[in-house]
């Protein structure tokens, strides 16, 4: 995870959700998913940045931290041009990558499965 994304080490799950612009179909659609299970996220300790060339979002609202889109950008290597989504683990670790929309089912099957979230789980 670097600096980039410190802050959320072990204490957050992170989604980051790239986009050409925020009006992307794929994007909006994404974040309809997301809305539908905002307690789901919550249990999983999700935080959603979305991320264009212009703007960049953190659960939904206006974030702003110096160099912080440039260093995802530099970091992910995301196709500018293309949606892309990627989930960060506890850990910092890139845990799927996927350039079209993400169901809840295959992301919190995603998340279940991983040892973390099986402790956090039985505990």
């Amino acid at each position: 995870m670097g600096q980039v994304l410190k802050s959320h080490l072990w204490q957050d799950r992170v989604i980051l959700v790239f986009a050409s612009d925020m009006q992307d179909s794929n994007l909006q659609t994404q974040l309809q998913f997301f809305e539908k299970n905002l307690d789901g996220l919550k249990e999983r300790k999700l935080t959603v940045y979305q991320i264009t060339p212009t703007t960049l979002k953190k659960n939904s609202a206006d974030f702003f931290e110096k160099n912080f889109k440039e260093n995802l950008y530099q970091k992910y290597k995301p196709n500018k041009n293309e949606f892309t989504f990627i989930l960060i683990g506890l850990d910092g670790g890139e845990k799927m990558r996927s350039t079209k929309v993400v169901s809840l089912a295959k992301l919190f099957g995603e998340i279940d499965s991983m040892p973390m979230r099986q402790w956090e789980i039985k505990n």
